[in-house]
């Protein structure tokens, strides 16, 4: 009696492989990836623009409050929620989703970092990409890239954010919140000055988050300096920005560009 119990035991132990792996088979790379998905994983579903109403989402696949997601070609999602000079926010919603198929939504109320999540969530939905209206509640232009930068299209800029400053040899502090999104954690600045009686020096880095900064000097011209500028996550979005005393004001910086997390 035992030893049929111990045969039975061990049949119904390779029935229940084998159906495991007649699932995974049958659903593919699919049903192994919700079986094993850890909390925050996204990867594609980058963000691109379309037109001046609508975006692209590329293809790819996630975790959203413990369900799996998965878009498995470009999505076109024309937006609802654009204001003017404003970010709108482009959400998985999870309580309208039929998983794996997610519910795509936008809204300008802004996300938070979850630690427990993982990621950037508005409630329970997961934040998946950001576009930046203009005056006419119309998206600006960008290119969005698989590394979650978004540059803005054609010259680069997206916003002057200093025109004709005075640098006065000491830190200023530029309120630059309004023009990052609340889950970016790079800029992209463009900062130039010009002195044609003295050396000139431009010098922009994050008010809060340190490090990284852009810099460039001149003697008796332009300075001019381009790069990114680390902010880190959940830190001040506004930016220090230097230049040496002169009578010029000619001091300018533009935002090409930022980087998120999700």
């Amino acid at each position: 009696m035992f030893k049929n119990d111990k045969l039975r035991s061990i049949g119904l132990g390779s029935l229940g492989c084998l159906l495991v792996m007649l699932g995974t088979f049958a659903f593919g790379e699919t049903a192994y990836m919700y079986i094993n998905m850890p909390a925050g994983t996204i990867h594609g579903a980058f963000v691109d623009y379309n037109d001046a109403n609508s975006v692209d989402i590329a293809a790819g696949y996630g975790e959203c409050n413990g369900h799996y997601w998965e878009l498995t070609s470009t999505t076109r999602h024309d937006m609802t929620s654009l204001d003017v000079n404003d970010f709108s926010y482009i959400y998985i919603d999870d309580s309208a989703s039929s998983y794996p198929a997610p519910t795509i939504i936008d809204s300008t109320a802004e996300p938070d970092w979850s630690d427990s999540k993982f990621g950037y969530y508005n409630g329970e939905d997961r934040c998946i990409g950001v576009v930046w209206s203009q005056g006419d509640s119309t998206i600006i232009p960008f290119v969005g890239t698989p590394d979650l930068k978004i540059l803005g299209y054609s010259n680069g800029n997206m916003k002057e954010v200093l025109h004709y400053g005075n640098p006065t040899g000491a830190t200023q502090v530029l309120e630059t919140t309004a023009y990052i999104p609340k889950n970016g954690i790079a800029v992209k600045i463009h900062a130039w000055n010009r002195d044609n009686d003295a050396d000139c020096f431009v010098k922009v880095w994050s008010y809060e988050a340190g490090g990284s900064h852009v810099y460039g000097s001149t003697y008796h011209g332009q300075a001019t300096a381009i790069g990114w500028v680390e902010l880190g996550r959940n830190s001040s979005r506004d930016l220090n920005w230097y230049g040496q005393d002169d009578d010029d004001n000619g001091y300018c910086i533009e935002i090409e560009g930022f980087q998120i997390e999700r």
